[in-house]
């Protein structure tokens, strides 16, 4: 039987939606403000995926919310597991089919997308042995 293979590209602004909802889902909301900067990378090349965020915190003036100028920015990474977790949420929340039992990864592709890689192999992770007649 093959193997199937799914890949789910998000932007970065999609991840930060799934990151969001993630932590508001584990009571952890990130800080209030607007997020200047945001993307992939790894730590080194072949290792775990991790999404860094700079939120510069928002300052309330009456009702109008305007952004500190002297507020130094909130810098926040969201490693592997976490960042899965975030990404498989925001897929189910919107019925984005993702097979259980697929083996998932993270992957960066090029322009700064951030890939959820779902794997289904029937086999396990070895082929079976050739059958002699």
């Amino acid at each position: 039987m093959p193997t199937e293979m799914r890949h789910l590209l998000f932007r970065p602004t999609e991840v930060v939606q799934a990151i969001r909802q993630y932590q508001r889902r584990l009571g952890l909301a990130l800080p209030a403000g607007t997020v200047q900067s945001c993307g992939p990378e790894y730590y080194a090349e072949g290792q775990e995926v991790r999404f860094r965020l700079t939120i510069v915190p928002d300052h309330v003036q009456g009702k109008r919310v305007v952004a500190r100028q002297t507020v130094t920015p909130e810098e926040m990474t969201i490693e592997g597991p976490a960042l899965a977790a975030a990404l498989i949420l925001y897929c189910r929340d919107r019925h984005i089919p993702l097979p259980a039992g697929a083996d998932k990864a993270l992957q960066i592709f090029a322009g700064g997308q951030l890939c959820l890689v779902s794997t289904m192999n029937p086999w396990g992770k070895e082929l079976p042995q050739a059958v002699s007649t």
